[in-house]
């Protein structure tokens, strides 16, 4: 009996940060198995990317977010801006190009931003009707 009262105190938080290492040992995996893909196949894709699609996949096997990456990503996405800046500030470097290329710009940024918003107007209509409020 003596020790359960211990236990009590110091597990949830050792249980929090169990879950935030194995989010962040899932995230690097994930950046890792990317990296590696590409790297084997060749690809003209970011690593990045892939293993934030493979992230997808998981996240939708499992029907949801854990609750350990769900805190561990929450402050980062609160500060994704900070993520974007070096991004950013390299479109100042190649200013010319864009101007040189200005059009397929402006075309292909307006055809992201429609297929971004029917796709996300698409999924949020189809969540709606799964789980009416």
């Amino acid at each position: 009996m003596m020790f359960k009262q211990p236990y009590r105190e110091w597990a949830p938080p050792v249980r929090r940060w169990l879950g935030w290492g194995a989010a962040a040992g899932l995230l690097a995996g994930l950046q890792w198995l990317g990296d590696s893909l590409i790297a084997f196949t060749g690809w003209p894709l970011p690593g990045s990317l892939v293993g934030l699609l493979l992230l997808l996949g998981l996240l939708a096997l499992r029907g949801g977010v854990p609750q350990g990456l769900d805190e561990l990503s929450a402050p980062l996405l609160r500060h994704l801006m900070l993520f974007l800046i070096p991004s950013v500030a390299a479109v100042g470097l190649y200013g010319h190009l864009l101007t040189q290329h200005a059009a397929v710009f402006a075309l292909s940024a307006t055809l992201v931003t429609v297929l971004t918003i029917a796709v996300t107007g698409w999924t949020l209509h189809r969540l709606l009707r799964r789980h009416p409020t």
